[in-house]
C-alpha cells in the first residue's frame, strides 16, 4: 500500500526533494546527485522491464516446446512458467513443479520427460537470453548481467539477484560517463600542449 501511494505521488515527493537539496546542497552537488538518481532510476526500471520481457519469452518458449513434444496442458503450464519466472530463484522451481503436478496426473512419464526440457530450457535461458535481454535493455555487457547475478546471489540470495544487476547497471553507467569525461579532459591537455609547443 506505501509503495502504491508512493508511485501514485512520485513527482511531487521529487519535487520537494529537488527543491530541499537546493536550499541544503552546492548546484554542483545537487546535479551530480540528481544525475546519479536518474541513472539508477533508468537502470531499475530499465532492469524491470528486461525482466519482464525474459520471463514472457521464456512462457513462450516453453509452449513451443511443449507442443513440440505434445506434452499436455501446454497453456497453462507455459503461462505459470512465464509469471513464476518473474520471481529470482525461487520463482522457476515453483513453476516446475506446478507444471510437473499438473502433468504427472495424467501422465508420470511425460512429467519426467517435462522436468527434464525445462531444466534444459532454463539452462539456456540463465546462460544465454536472460543475459542478452537484460543487458540490452539496461545498457549493460551479457558477461557484467551473468557476474552481477552470480555475485548478488552469493552475497544476498534472491534479493541479491533482484538487486544486483541494475545496482552493477548503474554503477557502469556512471563509470561509462567518468571515462567519456576522463578522455576530453586528457584530449583537451593533449590539444593544449601540442599548441603551446608551435
Amino acid at each position: 500500500i506505501l509503495s502504491i501511494y508512493v508511485l501514485a505521488q512520485k513527482e511531487k515527493i521529487g519535487k520537494m526533494i529537488k527543491r530541499v537539496a537546493n536550499i541544503l546542497l552546492s548546484e554542483r552537488v545537487c546535479t551530480k546527485a540528481s544525475n546519479i538518481c536518474t541513472i539508477a532510476y533508468n537502470s531499475f526500471s530499465n532492469f524491470i522491464v528486461g525482466q519482464f520481457t525474459d520471463a514472457m519469452l521464456l512462457g513462450l518458449l516453453c509452449f513451443i516446446g511443449m507442443s513440440i513434444f505434445r506434452l499436455p496442458n501446454a497453456t497453462v503450464i507455459s503461462i505459470t512458467i512465464g509469471i513464476t519466472a518473474l520471481f529470482p530463484i525461487i520463482g522457476p522451481f515453483i513453476g516446475e513443479i506446478i507444471g510437473f503436478v499438473i502433468i504427472a496426473i495424467t501422465s508420470p512419464m511425460k512429467a519426467i520427460f517435462f522436468i527434464v526440457f525445462i531444466l534444459l530450457l532454463q539452462l539456456i535461458d540463465n546462460n544465454f537470453i536472460y543475459p542478452k535481454i537484460v543487458g540490452k535493455s539496461i545498457g549493460l555487457p551479457g558477461i557484467l548481467v551473468l557476474i552481477a547475478v552470480i555475485i548478488g546471489g552469493k552475497i544476498g540470495g534472491a534479493l541479491g539477484i533482484l538487486l544486483g544487476v541494475p545496482t552493477v547497471s548503474a554503477i557502469y553507467a556512471l563509470f561509462i560517463e567518468w571515462l567519456k569525461h576522463s578522455e576530453k579532459i586528457k584530449q583537451f591537455e593533449i590539444a593544449c600542449k601540442t599548441s603551446n609547443q608551435e
